[in-house]
């Protein structure tokens, strides 16, 4: 069977496997404001590559956060509009999970996923890692530094660079830094279940997104 992965949380990240073959997995270079606009062309491209059209994926996980809420509702909206198509299975796994998933732990180890909350405080997503993978411990909730540090954490995995200069020197060799989200991590999420309603679908979708509100000092009016 065909299964694809798409993550927008961060920058655009996209996966085709069949069967025991990783077909596809690949990331869109763009990160600006145009990558929108590339990314359905993009995907439509890629997979033409591998010789399959959209009907041929049978199954889509799909990344849902934490991260940018108005990108990752961009590749959750696409995906539901092609499922409602094709007829295709869809369900929401955590982005997070794929970073979990991509750094060195040892089981038992409490993994701390991290995403830039802004104000100099992060967003938290903590795991630990079971006989099967990363197990979610807890919801994602914003935290800040000295939290972090209380809380200690065997690794921490992050792939933005403000987090990093946020906590780099303080946690030192436990913080891994990766490039961005491996879409193949989505679909080898097998703790994740597959819903069994179009009601289970959307719930599965909700996009994760604690990021407090960030305020600006008002500027003044001008005379007239």
């Amino acid at each position: 069977m065909i299964h694809a992965a798409l993550d927008t949380s961060l920058a655009a990240a996209f996966a085709i496997h069949d069967g025991e073959r990783l077909l596809v997995n690949a990331a869109l270079a763009s990160r600006g404001r145009d990558s929108d606009e590339q990314l359905v062309p993009w995907i439509m491209q890629t997979v033409r590559e591998v010789g399959l059209d959209l009907a041929a994926i049978r199954q889509w996980s799909v990344g849902t956060g934490p991260g940018s809420f108005s990108g990752t509702r961009v590749g959750i909206s696409w995906v539901l509009g092609v499922a409602a198509v094709t007829g295709a299975a869809v369900r929401g796994v955590p982005s997070s999970l794929a970073l979990a998933q991509a750094v060195p732990a040892q089981p038992g180890d409490r993994i701390a996923v991290l995403h830039d909350a802004r104000r100099s405080q992060l967003i938290l997503s903590p795991y630990q890692l079971g006989p099967t993978g990363p197990v979610a411990t807890d919801a994602a909730a914003v935290v800040t530094v000295d939290e972090l540090l209380a809380a200690d954490f065997a690794v921490c995995v992050t792939a933005q660079e403000p987090v990093v200069e946020l906590v780099g020197g303080r946690l030192g060799q436990r913080l891994h830094c990766v490039p961005g989200i491996d879409a193949g991590l989505l679909i080898a999420a097998s703790g994740i279940p597959w819903p069994a309603s179009q009601a289970e679908t959307i719930a599965s979708l909700e996009p994760v997104y604690v990021r407090p509100a960030v305020f600006v000092k008002p500027r003044p009016v001008a005379d007239h």
